[in-house]
This record gives structure tokens, C-alpha cells and sequence, in this order.
């Protein structure tokens, strides 16, 4: 997949318009329309902006830069354009149609969800676009919301779910685990000298930190799925610095230190706590471990 940091000159194109901030499952309705409608001859196309866009709104990434373009290269996207939001800013709906869409991207076919917004202050919707692409003879389609339980699926939705700790709504919405892959880093090594040695990873700035607490888990190395417990927080029994995702995975022994290893929270168990002493501590990681492989069986495959 070619990815784009400015507006390109391309020809014949169809162009899925949107956020795509989390590729969840309303963004991925939108995509498998241009799948489906897209004639060969089309490049499939995914204009959005860069994640600063969602980060001046005060808003953490629910999925990083590599994932988003690993789901849309999987999703049969050839082609995915990033322009900074300053250079398309003062755009007016029109012009950015006219200049953009049509002169630039050569687009054949438009399809966005119904609350597609686009222009300076966001002044054109989707029936503006369907009335530009009438008059220009351009296809568009606007593909209807999805829903989870009766609503309609947003990025803020999965944001609220996961900061409360519903992984099962974020996955729910995602139509799939939310996860993360993140470089393994060194830690005190407490783990290991309680019999359970952990992964530590800590968070990107912007990225989304899920409820502290611990989850029943999901970790893939080198291609297999291991049943695991993640601590999300600042372990208040032994003290950390800073919010870190610690992870033991029980059925896996081996050194992971400067690996990116992806992590999926499958199930929130219980609070973060401190404990009154160590041994606690590890008689409850233990039993969380016993709860984590019956939760996350289902995931293993």
C-alpha cells in the first residue's frame, strides 16, 4: 500500500472519505463498499487526515499508525492519503470537490458514512457531496451508520468504553480485541522473582490508556497466541512511575526484551489494588492467570 503525506496526482480512483481514526466497524462498512461497488479499473483509495487531527480535539489514538495501515492494506486498500489538516483547512466544500477529488485524484467513485464532514469549518455533509457528484457525474455512495446495541458506532464510543474498562463493547465496535503492539521493555524484575515474569510496555503519548485494572489477555509471538493477564496502571503494590501495560503470560518462557509484541485485552477481572503483602500479591496473579486461559479460550485460534 502507497501511503501519502501530501494530496498526490493519481488517476482513476475510489476514494473511501473519512476519519479512520480506530477502523472500527462503521469505518470498515464504508471499505468494503468501495470494495464492492469499485470497478477494476479503480484504485481503491482512503483520503482521512493525519492522527494530529484527532489529537488537537484532545483525543488518544485507539489504534496506531502501523495497525491502521496494516487493517487497510488487509482490507484491499491501495492507496492511503494523510495530508496535514493545515494544508486543506481554508478548502471551501466546493473547492475541495473540484480542485481536489476531481482534478487531483481523478475519483470515479465517492463513498463516505452519513456523517462525513468536509470544507472549511466543516460546512459540507453528505448530501452536499451527493449533489456535487450529481452534477459532476461522479458515483457516490453514502453508506448508512452502524450500530452496537442500538447506537451508532463511534470512536468516542470505544474511547468511553475502554476507559471504563468494557473491553468486550470496545471489541464489540472494533470487530475486534482492542490490542496494541508496543516494544518490550526492562522493568525491577519483581515479577520474575514472584514466579511470574512479565512483559512491561508503556504507552505512546496519545495513545489511549484503558481503565487500570487487570484483564484477561491475549499475546501473539512469533505468530502464536498465548493465553495472558495484563496489568494496566502504576502496580500501587510495588510502585510505578508512570501507567504501563505488564503482562504474564504463563504457558511462554523467553527472553521478549526490544520485541514489539501485540497485546489484546479480551476481559476486564478486576481493580487494580494494593496488596498487603507480596505473597498476596502473588497467590492473586496466579488465580488470575487460572481465570485469564478460561476467558480467552475462544481467542486462541
Amino acid at each position: 500500500m502507497n501511503v501519502y503525506n501530501q494530496i498526490p496526482e493519481l488517476k482513476q480512483t475510489a476514494i473511501a472519505l473519512g476519519c479512520f481514526d480506530g477502523i472500527h466497524l462503521g469505518h470498515k462498512a464504508v471499505i468494503e463498499k468501495l470494495n464492492s461497488r469499485q470497478a477494476d479499473s479503480l484504485h481503491k483509495t482512503v483520503l482521512s487526515f493525519s492522527d494530529e487531527v484527532v489529537i488537537k480535539k484532545g483525543a488518544e489514538q485507539i489504534a496506531s499508525f502501523d495497525d491502521k495501515c496494516k487493517i487497510l492494506s488487509e482490507m484491499g486498500v491501495t492507496e492511503l492519503i494523510l495530508p496535514s489538516f493545515e494544508s486543506l483547512r481554508d478548502y471551501s466544500p466546493e473547492a475541495f470537490f473540484n480542485e481536489i477529488l476531481i482534478d487531483r485524484l481523478a475519483a470515479g467513485l465517492l463513498i463516505c458514512g452519513e456523517n462525513y464532514r468536509f470544507g472549511r469549518y466543516a460546512s459540507g455533509d453528505s448530501a452536499l457531496l451527493r449533489e456535487l457528484c450529481s452534477d459532476s457525474g461522479t458515483e457516490c455512495i453514502v453508506v448508512p451508520p452502524v450500530k452496537y446495541e442500538g447506537e451508532v458506532i463511534s470512536s468516542s464510543r470505544i474511547r468511553a468504553a475502554l476507559s471504563s474498562g468494557r473491553a468486550e463493547d470496545a471489541a464489540g465496535m472494533l470487530g475486534r480485541p482492542f490490542s496494541y503492539c508496543f516494544e518490550v521493555v526492562h522493568g525491577r524484575k519483581l515479577g520474575r522473582q514472584l514466579g511470574t515474569p512479565t512483559i512491561n510496555q508503556y504507552f505512546p503519548d496519545y495513545f489511549l490508556i484503558p481503565a487500570y485494572g487487570v484483564y484477561a489477555s491475549v499475546t501473539e509471538i512469533d505468530g502464536k497466541k498465548y493465553a495472558s493477564v495484563t496489568n494496566i496502571g502504576v502496580k500501587p503494590t510495588v510502585g510505578s512511575q508512570k501507567p504501563l501495560s505488564e503482562t504474564w503470560i504463563p504457558d511462554f518462557s523467553g527472553d521478549l526484551y526490544g520485541k514489539h509484541i501485540r497485546v489484546s485485552l479480551i476481559s476486564y477481572m478486576r481493580k487494580e489494588c494494593k496488596f498487603d503483602s507480596i505473597e498476596q500479591l502473588k497467590n492473586a496473579i496466579r488465580q488470575d492467570g487460572v481465570k485469564s486461559k478460561s476467558l480467552t479460550q475462544y481467542h486462541l485460534s
